[in-house]
This record gives C-alpha cells, structure tokens and sequence, in this order.
C-alpha cells in the first residue's frame, strides 16, 4: 500500500516550502558576497569553486521553486528542494563536528550561528519536501480548502519564525556562555 497525501496537506506544503526557498534565494542575492564569504568560511569546498558553487545553488534554490509551482514538475521541485536541504543540513553538521560553531549559516536572510537546531530544521524540512513526492489522493479541492491552505502556510510560516529565532538565541546564549568568567 503506498502512502497517499491529502491534497489540502500537499498544497500547504508545497507553498510552505516555496516560500523557505524563496526567502533563502532573497536574502543570499540581496547580500551575494556576504553568502559567498559565508560559503568560503565552512571551508568544505576548495576557495576557487567557491563562487561558481554559490552561483548553482542559488540558482538551484531558484528552480526548486518554480519547478514546485508548476503541478506536472513539482515531484521533481520537491526532490530539489530534499537534496537542498540535505546537502545544507551535513555542512552545518559537518561544521559543528570539526567543532565550527561560531559560522554563519548562510541560510539568507537574518543571519545565524550553525547550530544542531538548525541541522534538525534542515531535516523536518527534507522530510516535508519528501510528502510532496507522495501521490495525492483523489479529493477534489473547493475554494475553502484554497483558504486553509494559505492560511495554513501563513500559520507554518509563522512557527518557522518562532522556531528560528528561539534556535539564534540560544546560540547567542551559549556564545554569551562560553566567553563569560565564572
């Protein structure tokens, strides 16, 4: 039996998933050389692949979401966006294994510090990519199911927020942590 998705859930996620990629690809064109400079500072990739290695994920991000808002390419967005997520999720964790945790995450927009929060973001977020690979069931959807979704978007949205904020300050609470005197 192959696990189905309501078409209400797919369209929540779907829009929630663009509007993460949407707002990383802003906030990394908005300052390109401070994502670039952020990029260089995980020091997983030699500095002179750096720019070109910038350039294919942001274009990267790009198609992941204009591939998830058209319905016959959107599986293939989806798996864009895992692979994304995935690949951003082992450099945090990579970083903090080699014990790299004063580092930008270079997420875009408002910057924050690698953290295991975040890695744990970057995995909620391939899997929630991945339900929108899953085949949706037959329901038809009417206008109220239209709103939810959106406000449902809105509402995911809105805990992503509050979830990032409470990751960067906890991260500024061990950087205040570990350089105080006791």
């Amino acid at each position: 039996m192959t696990a189905m998705v309501d078409p209400l859930i797919h369209v929540a996620a779907a829009g929630f998933i663009v509007v993460v990629l949407a707002r990383a690809v802003g906030g990394k064109l908005h300052d390109y050389a401070l994502y670039t400079a952020t990029l260089t500072d995980y020091r997983l990739l030699p500095a002179v692949v750096v720019p070109a290695a910038a350039a294919g994920l942001v274009t990267a991000e790009a198609l992941a979401v204009v591939l998830l808002l058209v319905p016959s390419a959107s599986a293939v967005g989806a798996a864009l966006a895992m692979a994304l997520f995935g690949l951003y999720g082992l450099a945090m964790a990579l970083a903090l294994f080699g014990g790299r945790t004063e580092i930008e995450c270079g997420c875009g927009g408002e910057g924050q510090l690698v953290s295991w929060g975040l890695v744990a973001r970057n995995a909620v977020l391939v899997g929630i990519s991945g339900s929108l690979i899953l085949p949706m069931t037959a329901r038809a959807m009417g206008w109220l199911d239209f709103l939810f979704g959106a406000v449902a978007v809105a509402v995911v949205c809105l805990l992503l927020a509050i979830a990032e904020k409470t990751i960067g300050t906890a991260a500024v609470i061990r950087r205040l942590d570990t350089h105080s005197y006791h």
